[in-house]
């Protein structure tokens, strides 16, 4: 389903903004005490039933589509196709939450974790009128990570009318009222801190069609919150300005493309940079005052205003803010890239890794990551004299496979283990000083096979324009050759797979075919059947229909 809310939103936006995902956090996972999460209990409580969802460990990720990644302690969170899955153990298990109350088979749209707190926006792809529309499905907490959760429906506003108004200071602003959860999906989550004296928190979302909003109260309920409009000349806001008589300053995020909002970061409780359809906005006041960057602003700026991605960099006493800012909307020189602020803000750097379409950035210390949809880059932080560098291949030498789409979302680091998530699966390498030059570890979601006698093929059918289909099975035997060949319908041979290949695991394995011949060619639409060898002592059979 995320890639349905995709391509919505790229036939929706146009081609000033090509792509939107979410993107990555790396926040604190100290825990609450007993006594705190005792009285945070009493507090949710308060505001409906709690759902216990805890999912049993299984041998693979829900989904190969991989869109946000949270490092938090020993726990390894994940955003993907199929909603939340996690790690506790480094990738030697994972707990899934698609198909467990309150998630369902609901999409992940983003996902915040903060000490014991859990927050996960969720999303669906809906017919409307004949026309694939995304809507989001609510909001859902959890302050003793993720074993219980509180589920809120999608924010919006009610009653009749369009148009109601927000007190802003001494202003009354006019706001667009958002009546509905479709286009009103939650693209990002932050949490913090309510003040530097307080353990309550603030639930921070940013909605696309509903703007940015904040909770105080557990994401029971959500507030409005008012950024800077479009207007070149209201660049900032701060409740002492006079902004009453301004006809372009109203809270409507369908005229005001800054009111669009994909993606939120805190260099600190009370500083917080949200990223739009028209540049980054920065408050150093909790969220009341904003100023806006864009493309337009003189000086050093970002490298473009569709910003789908926003995270810190802490190492050594720096804290640097990151962007993954592409063309969007607005005036001034944009090209897909990277942005980066090391003064909190007043000045920007740009980084052009290949000008592909940019996601989001992680971090090991003092080295940068950065997803776009030419692959997974790799940098020391060195202004002006960035290094950077991809892999040439992702390949498990293990289970011989490798990641085949060039388009990758996110990146974390655990320690020296450097986690990324594509369209095509979840990796893991080390980074140990020498880039890309680890040993990796591909991990796949797949249905158990209970028998040696067993396999499957999926995606089945599939379009070998678009993608593989993988052929999954099981030896039953630590050290086996394997042989897999494909025929056609009337039995004639058409591709050897793999020939007398050695596999070193009784669990489950997978081989790709990506609809070729032995010559080359690509073969026609229609059934086509796999034999497995393992050890001339087995054989069994499978089929797949090519659909092109």
């Amino acid at each position: 389903m995320k890639k349905v809310l995709i391509l919505y939103i790229i036939l929706f936006v146009g081609t000033a903004y090509s792509q939107v995902m979410p993107k990555e956090y790396k926040l604190d996972a100290r825990k609450f005490t007993d006594k705190q999460l005792s009285q945070l209990d009493a507090v949710n409580n308060i505001y409906g039933k709690r759902l216990t969802a805890v999912p049993e460990p299984t041998p693979s990720i829900i989904s190969n589509f991989i869109s946000d990644i949270l490092v938090a302690g020993d726990t390894i969170w994940f955003g993907t196709g199929k909603g939340v899955s996690r790690t506790t153990n480094n990738g030697v298990s994972f707990q899934n939450y698609h198909g467990l109350e309150p998630f369902g088979d609901y999409d992940v749209s983003g996902i915040a974790v903060y000490k014991n707190f859990v927050v996960v926006a969720t999303a669906e792809s809906r017919d409307v009128n004949g026309e694939t529309e995304p809507a989001g499905t609510g909001i859902k907490v959890s302050s003793d990570f993720g074993t219980t959760w509180h589920a809120y429906p999608q924010p919006m506003e009610s009653g009749t009318g369009r148009f109601d108004s927000l007190i802003y200071g001494s202003n009354v602003i006019p706001a667009l009222k958002v009546l509905t959860d479709i286009r009103n999906l939650s693209y990002d989550v932050l949490i913090t801190r309510k003040n530097t004296t307080s353990d309550s928190i603030v639930i921070w979302i940013t909605s696309w069609a509903g703007a940015l909003r904040k909770s105080t109260d557990y994401g029971a309920t959500f507030t409005r919150v008012i950024l800077p409009p479009d207007d070149n000349s209201i660049d900032s806001i701060y409740p002492g300005g006079n902004y009453t008589g301004s006809s372009s300053f109203a809270y409507d995020p369908v005229v005001n493309d800054n009111h669009k909002c994909f993606s939120i970061t805190a260099e600190n409780d009370s500083t917080i940079y949200v990223g739009t359809a028209l540049g980054i906005n920065r408050s150093t006041d909790w969220g009341v005052s904003w100023k806006k960057n864009t493309t337009a602003n003189s000086g050093n700026r970002i490298s473009g205003n569709f910003v789908v991605g926003l995270n810190v960099q802490r190492y050594a006493g720096h804290s640097i803010v990151w962007g993954a800012t592409n063309v969007g909307g607005g005036t001034g020189n944009q090209i897909n890239g990277f942005s980066y602020t090391t003064n909190s803000g007043t000045s920007w750097g740009k980084e052009v890794t290949d000008s592909a379409f940019s996601h989001g950035v992680g971090f090991k210390d003092s080295v940068v990551y950065a997803a776009d949809d030419n692959g997974i880059w790799r940098s020391n932080f060195v202004p002006l004299n960035f290094n950077w560098a991809k892999p040439n291949v992702i390949y498990d030498e293990d289970i011989r496979d490798y990641i085949r789409s060039n388009s990758f979302y996110a990146v974390d680091s655990k320690g020296d283990s450097i986690w990324v998530g594509s369209g095509d699966g979840l990796a893991r390498t080390r980074d140990l000083g020498n880039p890309w030059t680890e040993k990796w570890k591909i991990f796949r979601a797949y249905k158990p096979i209970s028998s040696t006698q067993e396999s499957y093929a999926a995606p089945n059918p599939f379009s070998p324009d678009d993608e593989v289909t993988r052929i999954f099975y099981k030896t039953g035997k630590t050290s086996a050759s394997v042989t897999i060949r494909i025929f056609d319908f009337a039995m004639n041979p058409v591709r050897v797979l793999i020939q007398n290949a050695q596999r070193t695991t009784p669990e489950v394995v997978w081989t790709a075919w990506d609809g070729k011949r032995d010559d080359g060619m690509q073969v026609a639409n229609g059934v086509y059947f796999y034999r497995i060898e393992v050890d001339n002592d087995m054989t069994f059979w499978g089929k797949i229909l090519v659909l092109q």
